[in-house]
């Protein structure tokens, strides 16, 4: 169903279930670790702050040795990066910028599945421009970028190209199953796409900084037969053949 002003949407619910198992894993394989890796930091704060204690005073030994296996606690059980909980926050922030089209006619649908198949589509939107499906990036990192070399699109020193055809398959499979063109679009929040307006045609998908996603959909031109009752059937059509992922 569209999804209705102030109603939570089940934009990154895959996405998010992976993270949380991804998180259970790391978490047992940290408590599997803390057998032998805390005794040792205890073993080893024990020595350090004795040595430290017979230069200065026992106190000061005392506080080394617990700072020891402090840190050794905290590299224990550092958290890891969680690629699945980034995506489905990437999901989710693109499901928020949506909403506000179900208000104007538009079907918005998040993480669909797409059977026989362990992909996911992350979001259809079915308006007076057609069907497209976006694919939500949440691209972040501090360190890297995006760029555009040749009609090479990279984040950091990583191409692109593969996760580009990976769109460009998805709406296939989408138009397949509606019996109607899907256009693929790829929306990327936290990076700057570095050409005008930001936003840019690769391999047939468009690219585009997430922030200018829900002016460029309602700017599309309407096309004809997408009308009202249209848009429905395609929606209901979605929750036949494209069920929650």
């Amino acid at each position: 169903m569209t999804t209705a002003p102030g109603r939570r949407s089940n934009a990154g619910a895959s996405a998010r279930r992976q993270g949380d198992l991804q998180r259970a894993a790391e978490r047992a394989a940290q408590h599997r670790r803390a057998k032998w890796a805390l005794p040792l930091a205890a073993a080893a704060g024990a020595v350090v702050g004795w040595a430290v204690g017979t230069v200065t005073v026992w106190q000061i030994g005392v506080l080394v040795a617990a700072a020891v296996l402090a840190y050794g606690v905290r590299q224990t059980y550092r958290r890891q990066h969680n690629s699945w909980r980034v995506g489905a926050e990437g999901e989710q922030a693109t499901a928020r910028m949506l909403a506000p089209l179900a208000r104007r006619g538009y079907a918005v649908l998040h993480d669909r599945a797409i059977p026989g198949s362990r992909a996911n589509l992350d979001h259809l939107i079915a308006g007076p421009a057609g069907v497209l499906l976006i694919d939500s990036k949440n691209w972040r990192s501090k360190t890297a970028r995006v760029t555009l070399t040749g009609g090479l699109l990279r984040y950091g020193r990583y191409d692109q190209t593969k996760a580009l055809r990976t769109v460009v398959w998805e709406a296939e499979q989408a138009a397949r199953a509606l019996g109607v063109p899907v256009r693929p679009v790829l929306a990327v929040h936290g990076a700057r796409i570095p050409a005008p307006r930001g936003r840019t045609e690769l391999h047939g998908v468009t690219v585009i900084e997430a922030k200018r996603l829900r002016g460029m959909l309602t700017g599309l031109a309407p096309q004809p037969g997408w009308d009202a009752a249209r848009i429905t059937a395609v929606e209901q059509l979605v929750e036949h053949r494209l069920p929650p992922a």
